[in-house]
Order: C-alpha cells, then sequence, then structure tokens
C-alpha cells in the first residue's frame, strides 16, 4: 500500500510535472492511467507493477518514470484520473439535488430528488462505460490512508456524502452529523455497488436480459425500497 507523501511530492515534482506534454504525450498518458486503473483495480497496489502498466499500455518502461515518476505517483495520478471522471459524470445530477433541495421543503419531494439523484448514479455503476475493475479500484482506495485516498475522498466522496447527509437530514429531521444520517447517506450510495459487482450471480439469478434491460429491472427494484427507507427513517425520528 503506497505510503502517504503529499508534501514531498509538492516539494519535488514527479518527471510529469517538469516538462510540457504534447497531444500525443497527453494519450500516452491516459492510456497508461486507464490501464493502471485497470491493473491497480484487479491486482490490487502490491500486485501491479510498472513492467505490468507499461507493457498492456504498449509502451516502454522507462515511460512510466518519464510521466509519473515512481509506483506511487502513478497509483495517485490514476486516482486523480477516476475522481476526475467520477466528477465529469455526477456534477449535474449532484447540482440538480443541491438547487432542487433549496426550494423545497416538503419531506416527499425532498425523498424523490434523492431518488433521481441515486437513480443517475445507479446508471453510471450499472453502465459498461465504466470497467468492474475500476469500480474494484473505487473500493480497493477506500481501505487505505494515502494520498490517492484523500484525493479522491476530497474531490468525489465527501461533496457528494455532505449533500447527501444535508438533504437526508431534512428528511429525517436529524442533524446532518447525526451518526444515523451519515449511515444512511453512505447506505444509500453504496449498496448500489453490490449490483455491479455482482453481475456473474445476478446472471444465474435473473433470467436472460440485454444490459439496458438489466439495468432498468434493478432500478424498477431498487428505488422503491431507497424510497420505504427513508420514509421509515422519517418515521422513526418522528417525522
Amino acid at each position: 500500500m503506497p505510503a502517504t507523501r503529499a508534501i514531498a511530492h509538492a516539494q519535488h515534482p514527479t518527471p510529469g510535472d517538469l516538462h510540457e506534454v504534447s497531444p500525443k504525450g497527453a494519450l500516452a498518458r491516459e492510456r497508461m492511467l486507464k490501464v493502471a486503473l485497470d491493473l491497480f483495480g484487479k491486482h490490487g497496489y502490491d500486485a501491479t507493477t510498472t513492467r505490468m502498466v507499461a507493457q498492456a499500455a504498449g509502451m516502454n518502461l522507462g515511460s512510466i518514470p518519464y510521466y509519473f515518476g515512481s509506483k506511487d505517483d502513478l497509483y495517485v495520478e490514476a486516482a486523480n484520473h477516476l475522481g476526475a471522471f467520477i466528477q465529469s459524470v455526477h456534477s449535474q445530477p449532484l447540482s440538480a439535488l443541491v438547487t432542487g433541495a433549496a426550494a423545497t421543503t416538503e419531506r416527499e419531494a425532498l425523498i424523490e430528488l434523492v431518488l433521481t439523484f441515486i437513480d443517475s448514479q445507479a446508471r453510471i455503476l450499472l453502465s459498461n462505460d465504466i470497467p468492474a475493475t475500476w469500480i474494484q479500484f473505487f473500493l480497493r482506495i477506500q481501505t487505505e490512508h494515502g494520498d490517492a485516498f484523500e484525493g479522491l475522498f476530497t474531490r468525489v466522496l465527501n461533496p457528494v456524502q455532505t449533500t447527501l447527509n444535508d438533504v437526508v437530514a431534512r428528511i429525517t429531521g436529524r442533524g446532518p452529523d447525526d451518526i444515523d444520517t451519515r449511515l444512511l447517506s453512505f447506505h444509500l450510495i453504496h449498496q448500489l455497488i453490490n449490483f455491479r459487482l455482482a453481475e456473474t450471480v445476478l446472471d444465474r439469478r435473473l433470467p436472460p436480459q440485454s444490459h439496458e434491460e438489466r439495468v432498468e429491472t434493478i432500478l424498477k427494484f431498487i428505488k422503491p425500497s431507497l424510497r420505504n427507507q427513508l420514509r421509515a427513517a422519517a418515521l422513526e425520528s418522528g417525522q
């Protein structure tokens, strides 16, 4: 697992920070980041070597230190790449949740706003546009405490959880810092990941469907369940 080295990185930039990257170089760098996400997600940090990344990306081994520096730097940049991608696809739904929640005080309306946001996140997670190995990387990194986690937490996890906490708190009447509020908002998002990572099991448990049909089947089940969770939490708190 990579050690925390944020201060050291700021004082000693990686080789990739020291020169202009050409358009061709930018494409090569992005290709290596996508391969790194796939391999780190599939094998973990310790079992993934820079040689594996370079070979899978069709690059020579010297490309890693040239564009990134060390394996640690590559790992952090892979996390940043994933964070930027997630941020780009959920920024509009998150903004819509904030705007919508500011315009109403009605509990059922707030619940529906949360469900609309969850629906958007589910469609992203269940999409074939995101490899399952990226989801595995996303989960692996949440067990760590290094720079890669801190960057992803600051860029993606904290903004989503903070927004959900605030809206869920208004639904339940509990404070946004209440432990039940925090756990519920965490649960609303993270239970979706199970459906993506268990695709092989779902293939055995559900009838044959196209990918699009499978997504709709899952969402048809998830949304009423989440609605009931939110209503139950509101009733438990006397709302």
